[in-house]
């Protein structure tokens, strides 16, 4: 009996050590997977803001492209329009210096 309570000693310790080598194993194991994933999230977050940074970039590029576009187009019509009236004035300076002149002599030419 003493042989037999022995064996069955041994057979219990045997499978006290190989579970907690199993549960070492599955808890090394579970810390792997736990780093790797944190390690993958920060990878991908990295990305993320990398792809975010240069999305911006390209927008903000695009948007002030536009915006120098607009605003030659806008000079270029004020530039036209300021041209315009100039061009209107000077067109009608003799007539508005010659009415100037009438209205001066019928105001003080005939007192």
């Amino acid at each position: 009996m003493n042989w037999v309570s022995s064996k069955t000693l041994a057979k219990i310790v045997d499978t006290e050590k190989a579970t907690q080598a199993l549960s070492d194993k599955y808890a090394s194991k579970r810390e792997s997977l736990l780093e790797d994933k944190n390690r993958k999230l920060s990878q991908m977050a990295s990305e993320k803001e990398a792809i975010l940074k240069d999305y911006q970039e390209a927008q903000r590029a695009e948007n002030e492209k536009a915006l120098q576009a607009y605003k030659s187009e806008e000079k270029a019509k004020n530039d036209q329009e300021i041209e315009e009236i100039e061009n209107q004035f000077q067109g009608a300076l003799p007539s508005l210096v010659s009415l100037v002149i009438e209205e001066v002599k019928n105001s003080y030419g005939n007192r």
